[in-house]
């Protein structure tokens, strides 16, 4: 491969790497910007994506989960009839996220395990939970209309990262990091014009000189040849 195909290929891939990098940050930029917007939460569709806070839920349950990890978390639906078979499919050891209402008017989002089902004398159910990490239930049993939805799933990784990502420092890392790479790519693109600049202005110049040198010779060999034809 020559030169001139080297340099165009690395002009593309360089190019791609810059431009993947932006998005990449613009995305994860939008995504913590999203979140703190929220409340802490992301609502995709039917489900939420909630980090959880504390360590009440980690244990040695194999869906216990650790302190920063996000969680996934299917909301109860807005139909009522499909609600009641929401909270009806419900079982013991499921982990749900619900409003704790016990401390009055400043309610807490739970994360814990129901370990109890018990009717709450309105057609419904209230659920007795607990975290894998404590030794007792919590003191307050959750009423179905306190529930916001059943844990799906958890990632620790991603919760670590989301975490970094909304904080203070996260959200700077997003905009210098890109900046940076950004600025470092363009003044190596600008010192490689500056450099080819000079080789062509160079070339330029000795295609120059040349072509004077082959203009004098050629005209000293006419001035020869007429020198010979006079003898």
């Amino acid at each position: 491969m020559d030169k001139t195909k080297t340099k165009k290929v690395w002009n593309v891939v360089s190019s791609i790497i810059v431009g993947v990098v932006l998005v990449a940050a613009v995305c994860a930029l939008g995504v913590a910007i999203g979140y703190r917007a929220q409340g802490q939460t992301l609502t995709v569709g039917g489900s939420q994506l909630r980090l959880v806070l504390t360590g009440s839920m980690e244990g040695s349950e194999e869906d216990s989960i650790r302190t920063n990890s996000v969680i996934t978390v299917k909301t109860v639906p807005e139909d009522a009839e499909q609600a009641r078979e929401f909270m009806d499919s419900l079982e013991v050891g499921d982990v749900i996220t619900f409003y704790d209402t016990s401390l009055g008017a400043s309610a807490l989002v739970v994360t814990h395990r129901i370990v109890g089902i018990t009717d709450n004398g309105n057609g419904g159910v209230s659920f007795t939970t607990k975290g894998d990490a404590n030794d007792s239930p919590d003191p307050s049993p959750v009423d179905e209309s306190d529930v916001i939805g059943v844990v799906t799933g958890s990632n620790y990784p991603l919760g670590a990262f989301l975490t970094f990502l909304t904080s203070a420092t996260g959200i700077v890392v997003c905009l210098i990091i890109p900046a940076a790479i950004i600025m470092i790519y363009e003044i190596f693109r600008i010192a490689f014009l500056v450099r080819k600049d000079k080789k062509d202005k160079r070339k330029s110049e000795l295609d120059e000189k040349e072509q004077e040198i082959e203009r004098l010779r050629r005209e000293l060999e006419e001035m020869k040849k007429r020198g010979e034809d006079n003898d």
